[in-house]
């Protein structure tokens, strides 16, 4: 009889043992970096010989839209909509005006949202223009451009969207736990996200990936915003549902370098 109760007591002292240790290790999934969908640098491509014709005379009529109006220092943004009825400017054409002084930048892919912000204390000029545009995918590009004593305004720099995602697959990791994924940025718990796809079998390895869709803010500090895409064992297409946007404020030089810091998170 005791020594029944001795092994009945081992048992017992066994199993609490390890549930302390699984309760212990909860939420303490090993955390692993995030991938990038881009493999390289991404190149917008050339605008049409029929923007770069119409742009070597700028008229600013009904081919054009503006994208940004200060009345106050003169500065103003207009995106090349068309190249006349019936040829588009296929996401093409930017002119940057500072009073009667117009700047053509026709190789500059402005898509289909362009948005500019003028800071006069800086002299910065941002305008954001699109390097891919899809079902599921919007990656942008800011430029950064500065005025001349002379009033024309020339491209400083940009920052490449593959640049951004490296800089993000640097700082971002995660973890799973069963369908709670959590993400941290440099370490620190960022946000957590419930998966309630049920119907693509479980997580692959490489679960979490970034780079289809990339956007920013650029009234105040720059930010860049990007939402996590899920990559599951059933097809090869990511999905977005459930996933929280994570955020960082974006510090460039102008050697084109860039830093991050700030991350948050909004669901």
């Amino acid at each position: 009889m005791m020594k029944e109760m001795k092994q009945w007591l081992m048992v017992a002292a066994v199993a609490a043992l390890c549930g302390m240790m699984m309760t212990g290790c909860k939420g303490n999934a090993t955390q692993r970096p995030v991938n990038g969908t881009m493999e390289e640098a991404v190149t917008p491509g050339d605008a049409p010989q029929a923007v770069v014709d119409l742009m070597k005379r700028v008229n600013i009529d009904d081919c054009y839209e503006a994208m940004m109006e200060d009345k106050t220092t003169g500065v103003s943004v207009w995106s090349l909509l068309k190249c006349s009825d019936e040829v588009s400017s296929e996401g093409y054409g930017i002119v940057v005006a500072k009073g009667d002084v117009k700047t053509a930048l026709p190789q500059l892919r402005h898509g289909r949202m362009p948005r500019a912000h003028y800071d006069a204390a800086t002299g910065d000029l941002w305008i954001l223009g699109s390097d891919m545009e899809g079902t599921g995918v919007n990656v942008e590009r800011p430029y950064l451009l500065r005025f001349g004593d002379d009033g024309y305004a020339s491209i400083v720099n940009s920052i490449d969207p593959y640049e951004m995602q490296q800089a993000l697959c640097k700082a971002l990791t995660y973890s799973i736990d069963g369908q709670e994924i959590t993400f941290y940025a440099e370490g620190k718990e960022l946000a957590k996200a419930t998966n309630t796809i049920t119907d693509m079998g479980d997580f692959m390895d490489d679960a979490i990936y970034i780079g289809e869709q990339i956007s920013y803010g650029i009234e105040g500090p720059i930010t860049v915003n990007i939402t996590p895409g899920v990559n599951f064992v059933t097809g090869k297409v990511l999905h977005y549902d459930d996933m929280p946007t994570l955020s960082a404020t974006v510090t460039m030089k102008d050697d084109g370098s860039i830093t991050l810091s700030d991350f948050k998170a909004q669901q």
